[in-house]
């Protein structure tokens, strides 16, 4: 006799009593990377994993005679899978195939010999599905119901009745044998199927969606981290899922879970009475033990860490323990001894941490075999730990090696000192971390000279008035400390002499002299140097600054005149400046402008109107502004006009009145420029002609037209 299938009663049974119980149904898929595996199935086009395991026909005649009937479906006979107690196919003459491991390699070699363009993917699934099975017999069809559980959840989802209740959340209308039947389910199970996801599936409780997201997603990657050592993470995810259900896979996982959260937790309780007692190897092995079952417990992390900086500080710990740091300028360099062990590859990951703060380990570099690692990114001005953890594949070899602490305060860089007028100017480049910058001056020509801390911009100093000699600049840099206290660096040092330097000359004085346009340029002899009168043609300077480098090789010492007499030439502007020499040195003085602009020639004045006239000539260079004056005997009226203006080419146009009046046009002196005047030009415009008379009027018109052509 045969054995009914859940939901199905037996062909003899006239008892009336209830069908089959409702089936358990997984509270999770039970398989690691079902993400991945989910999204390249839904990528292929299939409903479900069931629909991947039905491959496409043999290409051979021979072959199709030993097909089974699940391979070629035809819509009169094939009515679906059944999936309630394993996964079956139906075959020829209404029997059932189990899909076994032969079922499913054979499924991979049809897929993998067909000529379906998604042949290779969908071979690759089988694959997948075929590893599945052969970790657990009933893992295919744990899979598959998992599947279609979520499946009939979103659907039913998608279509909500209509609220009741304003302050409860919508309902959700069940899924029926139809929508199970749709998705590839044997009638004969459909119904049963549909109405245990209603019943006591995970997101569908009491008709509602109490959060399946977080639940489902926590079910889907639970196995993706347990078993394994991220104990905490695994915990987390077991929280979200579902307080009841009948998964008995589930349990036992579950079981272990919390079996080994135990022995963690007694290894923690176990290292932290070590710790008091001050018995730190005891408490190391604790913690490393504790660390090796949960590698993601931030506290078993931190305990390690903090009894290895115990064990790192003993001065008795052994050589080969030692991590040695070498700090240099933003960069800290690792290097430490291998363990001693046989032939055997030893990969290490490195943390570094504030000293006395192991709860915010950072990782530096993890899984690598090399001796010597470089952190480029550590943090400046607080002391910093780094343990070196060794590693056996992917478990803890040992205790980590722990650094004594490191202090990260870079010193400037790009450090030069150049002598300048009656002092020294010194310049840097400091970290952008930097809130300050501390500079200490030290002579070295006389010994009982104390220290002199100089005040300072953010990149340079100049340090005046300075008495000439040799002095040492020491310059640091200050960052923040953990206390709040500022940390200084190393400090490094620069050498620079400062110089006998020439006194600027004080005063200019310029004197127009009769005749010819000469003027004479007198100056004050400087304290210390020789003064000289030099025409500048580069950028001007401020005085006092030096030009050493820029003013050519000038008289010497003694030889320099304080006056000069000069005539600028016509149309020029020359600039001098004063520059006093001493030696290879010269500072710059006080400057004067001297402008001789030509005379406004072609001045041409024309009426245009009644009230208007143009004038036009040609520029007195080198003069910024001419000014334009005209009177015609009763009033006097002046426009100044721009050079701009007038290089446009634009005539210039003035308000007149009708009767004559005298143009003068001449340059304008600059304010900041002593200018030797030239001679106006002038014009004279004409009076505007008076009105014609009125036109005669009668029988005399003809005689006044005659008599104005003859003319007087």
């Amino acid at each position: 006799m045969a054995r009914p299938h859940p939901g199905e009663r037996p062909p003899d049974d006239e008892s009336g009593l209830p069908l089959t119980a409702l089936p358990a149904l997984p509270a999770f898929p039970g398989i690691a990377g079902y993400g991945e595996l989910h999204a390249t199935i839904r990528k292929l086009g299939f409903r479900h994993a069931a629909d991947a395991l039905r491959a496409p026909a043999p290409q051979h005649a021979s072959q199709a005679t030993q097909a089974l009937f699940g391979t070629l479906p035809k819509a009169e006979t094939d009515d679906g899978f059944r999936v309630l107690d394993g996964l079956w196919f139906p075959q020829r003459g209404g029997l059932w195939q189990r899909v076994d491991l032969a079922y499913v390699q054979d499924a991979f070699a049809r897929w993998h010999a067909s000529g379906d363009a998604r042949g290779i993917e969908a071979a690759a699934v089988v694959a997948v599905l075929t590893t599945v099975l052969r970790e657990d017999p009933m893992g295919l069809r744990r899979l598959v119901l998992w599947e279609l559980c979520c499946r009939l959840t979103d659907d039913a989802a998608g279509h909500p009745v209509p609220l009741t209740d304003a302050d409860s959340d919508p309902p959700i209308t069940p899924p029926t044998a139809d929508e199970a039947a749709a998705l590839g389910v044997h009638r004969s199970e459909a119904g049963l199927l549909a109405a245990a996801v209603a019943a006591h599936f995970p997101g569908l409780v009491d008709g509602h969606l109490p959060g399946a997201g977080a639940a489902r997603h926590a079910a889907e990657t639970l196995s993706d981290i347990w078993p394994g050592t991220r104990l905490r993470e695994a915990e987390r995810l077991a929280a979200r899922l579902p307080a009841h259900h009948s998964d008995h896979v589930l349990d036992a996982l579950l079981d272990t879970l919390r079996a080994r959260s135990v022995a963690v937790d007694h290894l923690m309780d176990q290292a932290v009475r070590s710790e008091s007692c001050g018995d730190f190897g005891a408490a190391a092995a604790a913690w490393l033990g504790a660390l090796r079952q949960a590698r993601d417990d931030r506290d078993a992390q931190a305990g390690l860490l903090r009894t290895a900086t115990r064990l790192t500080d003993d001065p008795f710990a052994p050589e080969d323990s030692e991590v040695t740091a070498a700090v240099d300028e933003r960069t800290v360099r690792l290097t430490w001894r291998a363990p001693r062990r046989d032939g055997t590859s030893v990969a290490y990951r490195v943390l570094r941490f504030p000293d006395g703060r192991p709860e915010i380990a950072v990782e530096v570099s993890a899984h690598g075999t090399a001796r010597t690692v470089v952190d480029a990114d550590a943090p400046v001005g607080q002391p910093l730990r780094y343990a070196v953890f060794p590693l056996l594949g992917e478990r803890l070899a040992g205790v980590p090696r722990v650094t004594a602490p490191v202090l990260l305060t870079p010193d400037v860089t790009e450090l030069s000192a150049t002598a300048v007028p009656d002092g020294v100017r010194v310049t840097w480049r400091r970290d952008p971390a930097a809130v300050e910058v501390n500079v200490v001056r030290m002579s070295q020509d006389d010994d009982n000279t104390p220290d002199h801390t100089v005040s300072c911009e953010r990149d340079r100093l100049v340090d005046t008035p300075l008495p000439a000699g040799l002095y040492v600049y020491e310059v640091r840099c200050g960052y923040p400390g953990p206390d709040g206290g500022l940390v200084l660096s190393p400090g490094v040092r620069v050498t620079a002499r400062a110089e006998h330097w020439p006194a600027p000359v004080e005063e200019l004085t310029v004197q127009r002299l009769d005749g010819g346009g000469r003027v004479r340029v007198a100056w004050r002899p400087p304290v210390c140097g020789d003064g000289h009168l030099v025409p500048w043609t580069e950028r001007p300077v401020r005085p006092g600054a030096d030009v050493s480098g820029i003013v050519p090789r000038l008289p010497a010492p003694g030889s320099a005149p304080a006056s000069v007499v000069m005539r600028p030439p016509t149309g020029r502007r020359v600039r001098l400046t004063a520059v006093s020499v001493l030696g290879e040195r010269a500072v710059s003085g006080p400057s004067v402008v001297i402008e001789h602009p030509g005379e406004v020639r072609d001045l041409a004045v024309r009426r245009i109107a009644d009230d208007r006239a143009e004038l036009r000539f040609t520029w007195p260079e080198p003069a910024v502004l001419t000014l334009v004056a005209w009177e015609d005997g009763e009033r006097r009226e002046e426009l100044r006009v721009a050079r701009s203006r007038h290089v446009a080419g634009r005539a210039v146009t003035v308000p007149v009145s009708a009767g004559e009046c005298r143009f003068t046009v001449g340059a304008l002196p600059r304010p900041d420029a002593v200018t030797i005047e030239a001679p106006p030009a002038r014009a004279i415009l004409p009076p505007a002609p008076p009105p014609a008379p009125p036109a005669p009027a009668g029988w005399w018109r003809t005689w006044w037209l005659r008599w104005r052509r003859r003319g007087p």
